[in-house]
This record gives structure tokens, C-alpha cells and sequence, in this order.
């Protein structure tokens, strides 16, 4: 999804894991992280050699999922912005160049333009989103991550902080809630996921909220990943994804990244009109913790592998929003 320069969230409370809410919209401040006032990293601060080897000890197959879509001209683009995306691909010359040498050797470059950053299976680096706490158009008060303001790190050119370039390697746990199978059904648009939803699944593939560490990557199946490349005006229309209390939930986990099989992780169009994709602005903005979308999860639900080693590390783009993904799970 696009920076917004507005966005707005619900504040909630989570009482006995029911699905209660504030009328408060507007965050209270959110910064100093708890890594440091200059911290950039978020939740990647949560890995280290202890959540390889974590990772590690899931590996008993040797079986590598990959959980990326092809990208290509066909892909459904960013819905909130019709016509304005676009992808292409072409080769120069086609060979762009050669033969050359007495080896008559030819070969070819690509040229491509488009929303790399955010289109088909991405990854949101920390400076994708923002929450405007002054004046409309108050760049100073346009306040991302551990409460960088937008004029003191945004360039056209890219973010001087908080940018792709800075993140790392990600090799750790991952943990896929299988929501989709739990109800029987692809989820519907606007739809959301509860905590209840979240641990109903869990127990049906035979886990507990206990499996979830910090550090973890966890995911989520909605079913609405089916629709990709076969209806993409419907996938296009909007997504099921995480209440704003399930949304905490996933916070209170201490997980380094949450990723899904549609373009969002909360749902679209939003059940309450005031919010504007509330979990995005919870895990980037206040919380540090990555997201990953349109992910492929049809072979890990095949083999049932709910538990497995992750592997993904973006792009470093200097002053990128986010990069193109091709992560893997292992098992």
C-alpha cells in the first residue's frame, strides 16, 4: 500500500479477548522505541543467532517452500489507486546486445518500471507509513516510526531513515494460522479475523498461542489469495484481515513481521469508515514490526506445515518504502 499522508486508527482495549473498542482514533505518542530514540530497526531488534537456530531445529525434510507470486503484467495492482500503477517489462533490442567477439556471443538486460517496492509479493520497510498527529499538512507532525517526523528524514528521492536499506536478513520461525481452513470457507471481503478466530485455528491444527515466540514471523490464511491472477477486480475490491484487536494480539506477541495472502492485514473496506487500515499504522508505525502481502501459502496448506524455518532478506534499496519479496519457508 501507498504512504497516506492521513490515516486513521482505532485505540482499543482487549478485555477477556473479546473484540471491545475506544472511541479514541488519534494514537497517544508512541516514541522513544524501546530500543532507543535513533533506533531504525523496529522488531528486527528481536533476531539474532538464537532465533536461527530456533529456526534450524525445524528443518527435518528438507522441503523449501516458495511462498512468492510471479510478477508480471496480469498481477491485480494497488485497488485505492486505479490506473496509477502499472508494470512492464520489455528487452532492449531483444538481444540488447551483440553479437560481439569472434565467439559471436549475444545477451540481453531488462528494463522495467513499476511499483517494485509494492507490487505482487512485497515486504513494508518502516517507512511506509505515517500518522499525521498536527495541522493538515504539517510535515513536522507527519510522524513515522519511533517518532521520526517526515521532514527531517523524506526526500523525493527516498527516506534519509527508516529506509529498506536498513533492515536485515530475516532467518527465523515462522508460524502460518491456517484461518481460512479453520472456518471452512475463503474469508469475504471487509471480513475481520478475531482473537477467538486466531486461536480456534490455532487449536485446530493442534498449536496454542504458546507456539508463538518473540521474534517469530507469524502469518495468516484468508482464502482471498485464491482470487489472484482469476478475478483480480474482486481481490482488487477490498480484504478480509485482522481486527484492531486481533491486531494487538499479534503485538503482544513480539513478532518481528506479520504477512498475509491479500494486499492488506486488516480488513477492507473497513467495517467502521473512521479507520483506515488500523494494523498497518499498529505494526509499522507504533510497534516497529514488519509486513509482508500477497503471499502463496498453497504449499505449506497442502503439506499441512504450519511451523517453519523463514528466510527472506529485501532489496536494499536506499530509501526504499518496501521491496519486492521472494521468501521461503523450510521444513
Amino acid at each position: 500500500m501507498r504512504l497516506l499522508t492521513t490515516f486513521f486508527l482505532a485505540c482499543f482495549s482487549l478485555a477477556a479477548l473479546g473484540e471491545s473498542t475506544t472511541d479514541q482514533i488519534l494514537p497517544e505518542k508512541w516514541w522513544p522505541s524501546e530500543w532507543g530514540e535513533q533506533d531504525e530497526l523496529g522488531a528486527m531488534n528481536r533476531l539474532g543467532s538464537h532465533k536461527v537456530l530456533e529456526a534450524a531445529a525445524l528443518i527435518s525434510q528438507g522441503k523449501v517452500f516458495d511462498l512468492s507470486r510471479t510478477l508480471d503484467e496480469n498481477i491485480p495492482l494497488f485497488a485505492l489507486t486505479p490506473g496509477r500503477r502499472k508494470y512492464t517489462l520489455s528487452i532492449p533490442g531483444a538481444p540488447t546486445w551483440g553479437p560481439m567477439g569472434e565467439n559471436k556471443l549475444a545477451w540481453n538486460e531488462d528494463f522495467i518500471s513499476g511499483h517494485l517496492s509494492q507490487d505482487g509479493t512485497q515486504f513494508d520497510s518502516l517507512a511506509h507509513m505515517a500518522t499525521e498527529l498536527g495541522k493538515p499538512g504539517d510535515l513536522n507532525e507527519l510522524r513515522y516510526y519511533n517518532g521520526f517526523s517526515h521532514s527531517a528524514i523524506a526526500t523525493s528521492r527516498g527516506f534519509q531513515r527508516l529506509g529498506v536499506e536498513k533492515t536485515i536478513p530475516i532467518f527465523t520461525r515462522g508460524v502460518l494460522i491456517d484461518v481460512s481452513g479453520y472456518k471452512g470457507r475463503m474469508l469475504e471481503r471487509s471480513e475481520e479475523i478475531t482473537v477467538d478466530d486466531l486461536l480456534g485455528a490455532l487449536q485446530a491444527q493442534g498449536m496454542s498461542v504458546e507456539d508463538i515466540k518473540p521474534g517469530d514471523a507469524i502469518f495468516y490464511h484468508t482464502g482471498w489469495g485464491a482470487l489472484w491472477g482469476v478475478d483480480n477486480a474482486k481481490f482488487n475490491s477490498g480484504t478480509p484481515g485482522l481486527s484492531i484487536p486481533a491486531g494487538d494480539w499479534v503485538v503482544q506477541r513480539k513478532v518481528v513481521m506479520v504477512g498475509t495472502d491479500n494486499w492488506a492485514v486488516e480488513a477492507i473496506p473497513s467495517p467502521d469508515p473512521r479507520w483506515f487500515a488500523p494494523n498497518h499504522q499498529k505494526f509499522l508505525v507504533e510497534n516497529g514490526i514488519y509486513i509482508m502481502e500477497n503471499l502463496d501459502f498453497s504449499g505449506l496448506l497442502k503439506e499441512k506445515v504450519y511451523e517453519f524455518a523463514f528466510i527472506f532478506a529485501a532489496v536494499p534499496m536506499r530509501g526504499a518504502t518496501g521491496s519486492p519479496a521472494r521468501p521461503i519457508a523450510v521444513k
